[in-house]
């Protein structure tokens, strides 16, 4: 198999495969719109170390996303594809590190170009680096920090640069970022090998100190307040309690059931090299075993159980399956079936880049947003509420298209309070709602319509 032929084939198939779809679409609500709000106040506040959202503290998420898109918006602009940047340039530095870190585990190049093959035809991954969201940049992190490792058996010095990705990755993704100490750990513990203290022991310092320096910033900032709000963020998100309760002992067979479902054709390659290096006495390869164990393990004692979790297993898993076609397939089996699923990859990544998606996630907040701004001055905020429900998904889509913050209204009662009194004269309402409490009972002037939504400034008079 020549791989001089194959890799840059398809180091350029997943470069357009990436980036070509962020020249359309929009954001979504959850999460691409509330990052990219976020990273927007940075550059309105200043404040590079306090994220603000809705005009207050944003407290539950490390800032390395943001911190991206801010760099990004404060060079080119405000934009959607900006946005979601951050997130296709790590996914294609994770196919590339894939086929890296294949040869390098394996030492056979065959095997790399095919985890590369797998890691770039892997839909669900590719779903999420179109996204502007943590998953994909902390793969991409994660994957860095597994690549130093291989490499600090040749040269100790390689520990900082594992520390300094992981740190990377705890700045993206906090909790998440304890599976690489995990698995470094147990990596140690069954090759029988003792880490060199001089170069361990600062790599640990330099995965901890950048995390640990922010949240002793803000704890100094806010004190009690910033514990508590981060305690209730990650109760919600990783060790509260589940209904039924007997959902808290669930999450591996959730997880292996969501994987059964989607990790398609890949699967049972995936897993017959998964029994391959079990099987097997290279204590390099009990790496990649280690590394998907940890992440399924974190990932099912957690509260959410979303399948997005897992992508940081997702290089591992490619390169299992790699293994796993090497073992059991014949190599004139596998020189065909890449002949022919080059042109095939190429002609599909070619109808990607002339037809991008043309579904709007934000095709209905678009005009309130733009009419709650014009009609409303700067540091003026608009009402929101929307049949009482915390919809924080049109809340954040608001913040981003708009440039205007939020009262946020959950209750009938304090929508009937801002009705009657002066605190705001734009509100943004869904049309249940105004043509109930509103449309011939309050003096009021619609700015815009669209989809279930209303945008209404309150006027003198009956309406």
């Amino acid at each position: 198999m020549d791989t001089r032929r194959y890799f840059p084939i398809l180091a350029i198939l997943s470069a357009v495969l990436v980036l070509a779809p962020l020249r359309t679409g929009d954001l979504t609500g959850y999460d691409d719109a509330q990052y990219a709000h976020i990273a927007k106040d940075i550059l309105r506040t200043g404040d590079w170390l306090v994220l603000h959202s809705n005009g207050g503290p944003a407290l539950e998420n490390p800032p390395l996303l943001e911190w991206m898109e801010a760099s990004l918006f404060a060079a080119f602009g405000f934009s959607d594809a900006l946005a979601r940047l951050p997130s296709a340039v790590c996914g294609l530095g994770v196919i590339l590190l894939v086929y890296w870190l294949a040869r390098k585990l394996t030492g056979d190049s065959s095997t790399a170009v095919l985890a590369m093959f797998v890691m770039a035809t892997s839909l669900y991954f590719l779903k999420y680096t179109a996204r502007g969201m943590t998953d994909v940049p902390f793969t991409f992190f994660v994957l860095c920090a597994v690549c130093a490792w291989s490499l600090i058996e040749d040269d100790p010095r390689w520990y900082l640069a594992v520390g300094a990705a992981t740190a990377l990755a705890q700045l993206t993704r906090s909790m998440m970022g304890l599976a690489l100490p995990a698995v470094f750990v147990l990596h140690l513990i069954v090759s029988r090998r003792r880490p060199p203290w001089r170069y361990a022991i600062p790599a640990l310092a330099l995965a901890y100190l950048p995390l640990a320096a922010w949240y002793a910033y803000l704890i100094h900032l806010f004190g009690a307040w910033f514990v508590e709000v981060h305690s209730n963020w990650l109760r919600n998100e990783v060790y509260g309690g589940l209904s039924p309760a007997w959902r808290r002992y669930t999450g591996a067979f959730e997880y292996a059931w969501m994987l059964a479902k989607s990790y398609w054709p890949w699967l049972p390659a995936m897993l017959a090299g998964l029994a391959v290096v079990v099987r097997g006495r290279d204590r390099r390869l009990w790496l990649l075993v280690l590394w998907a164990a940890v992440v399924f393990a974190l990932c099912a004692a957690a509260r959410s159980r979303v399948l997005r979790y897992m992508l940081p297993a997702y290089p591992a898993f490619a390169i299992l399956a790699a293994i796993g076609l090497k073992k059991f397939v014949p190599d004139r089996y596998l020189r065909m079936g890449l002949r022919v699923a080059m042109p095939v990859l190429a002609l599909a990544v070619a109808v990607v880049a002339a037809f991008p998606r043309t579904h709007l996630e934000a095709a209905e907040i678009r005009p309130i947003a733009k009419a709650a701004t014009a009609a409303t001055a700067p540091g003026e905020r608009v009402g929101f509420y929307d049949d009482g429900q915390p919809r924080f998904d049109e809340d954040n889509q608001l913040q981003w298209y708009g440039d205007r913050f939020l009262i946020r209204l959950f209750s009938r009662e304090q929508l009937m309070e801002t009705l009657r009194g002066n605190r705001v004269r734009v509100l943004v309402l869904d049309k249940d709602t105004y043509r109930a409490y509103v449309a011939s009972q309050i003096g009021h002037q619609v700015l815009a319509e669209s989809g279930r939504l209303i945008c209404i400034r309150l006027t003198p008079g009956p309406g």
